[in-house]
């Protein structure tokens, strides 16, 4: 057991830098949002296009996922899959062309797409149900780390040497010797290969079968109205140089503090959760965390000292980081053969749904001229969730579901 266990956090600890360096590359378009509309001459629409053009290909795939899941088994997907996400990296730090950015943040969003529903698979496996959300919010965290990463780093980049390519070329080098250690670490379960069971299933009828499921449509509806709550985040940099007046190297710290704030969330939300043996009440209370901060920064005026935009960009970070909650949650509404179609679709269908915002909302900010309008939509979004989440969710810690 004591072999087992350390196996255990030398896998977390694996999949945590690949997480970190994808989280690094997602955000990279984001990060480099001001220096790229620069650069190319584009339109707020078309840089959320560019944005989306990741997230709403790595939504799609979030589908599969589970099923690869099923099939090629944890490990393997995330090998085949990082080998991907290295090509599509290699394009885009390769690229000057509008289009080719656009090809590689989709060969980018495929790459990293099966990911996250593996690794946590892997955590699921690996750990105890009493560290099983704590070991995710670890996990989870990484993104945070990788997503300072991006925006406190490329600002610094042009800083130093006049350009974002070396970093980023610095980051695709981490993830190649990343991946090298995943072959060697990576194990499916605890338990011999041969007895993961790995059928192959009807899979439109799993894909049927787990959204008819009531159990779980109340957290999938839920899950998909607050990922539309992180259409902000994408435009951040532009957002705080635009609005509220910052330069751009200004713009990354706060961005950047936000997203140390968002992994120490999902560290501090994972331990209170088991604690507490409770999911619905850090849920709410850290979501109605972030309706206060973002309505307090939408109507904070332009002019105010960096640390006033910190702050509360940072209270945004912590109260999002409540989604980590969202993936211990399914295996506790859901049996085992649907559970890992559950977190396909939880993720992918949100994902989808919300990466499409993000050309509109910058579409409506080219229209109106200003981040107000949007951002007032943003914030009855958010009311409404917090509504849905305070009446609707349900406790579902400790319960082990059979068919």
């Amino acid at each position: 057991m004591e072999k087992q266990g350390r196996l255990a956090l030398t896998i977390l600890a694996a999949i945590c830098l690949t997480y970190f360096v994808e989280s690094f590359l997602r955000s990279a378009a984001s990060a480099l949002s001001p220096v790229l509309i620069a650069e190319l001459e584009i339109s707020r629409g078309a840089m959320g296009l560019l944005i989306t053009g990741y997230f709403l290909i790595y939504g799609l795939m979030q589908l599969p996922a589970g099923v690869l899941t099923d099939i090629l088994g944890p490990r393997r997907s995330i090998l085949w899959f990082t080998a991907l996400t290295c090509i599509g990296s290699l394009l885009f730090w390769l690229s000057h062309r509008y289009e080719l950015l656009l090809l590689a943040q989709v060969i980018i969003g495929i790459g990293t797409s099966v990911f996250y529903i593996n690794a946590v698979t892997l955590v699921i496996r690996w750990f105890s149900p009493e560290k099983k959300a704590t070991a995710i919010g670890v996990l989870s965290a990484s993104m945070g780390i990788g997503g300072f990463a991006s925006y406190m780093g490329f600002p610094l980049s042009i800083s130093r040497w006049g350009s974002w390519r070396e970093l980023y070329l610095g980051m695709l080098v981490v993830l190649l010797v990343n991946w090298v250690i995943n072959i060697v670490v990576l194990r499916d379960s605890p338990q011999p290969v041969a007895f993961v069971r790995r059928e192959r299933r009807d899979i439109v009828g799993s894909f049927r079968d787990t959204l008819a499921d009531k159990r779980f449509q109340p957290m999938l509806a839920t899950y998909i109205l607050l990922a539309f709550n992180y259409v902000l985040f994408s435009w951040g940099s532009q957002f705080f140089i635009e609005a509220k007046k910052l330069v751009y190297f200004e713009a990354g710290v706060v961005t950047s503090l936000g997203t140390v704030a968002s992994f120490l969330g999902c560290l501090v939300m994972g331990v209170i959760s088991d604690r507490l043996r409770k999911r619905k009440t850090p849920l709410i209370f850290f979501f109605g965390l972030y309706l206060i901060s973002l309505i307090t920064l939408v109507l904070t005026p332009a002019g105010l000292p960096v640390a006033v935009y910190a702050g509360l960009w940072a209270l945004m970070g912590i109260g999002t980081s409540s989604w980590v909650l969202f993936f211990s949650m399914v295996g506790e509404v859901l049996p085992a053969r649907k559970a890992t179609i559950g977190l396909g679709l939880l993720n992918g269908l949100s994902i989808t749904f919300s990466s499409s915002m993000t050309p509109i909302y910058g579409s409506i900010v080219d229209r109106t001229g200003n981040f107000f309008i949007p951002n007032l939509i943003s914030i009855g979004i958010a009311s409404l969730t917090f509504t849905i989440l305070l009446l609707r969710t349900k406790e579902t810690y400790g319960n082990v579901v059979k068919d």
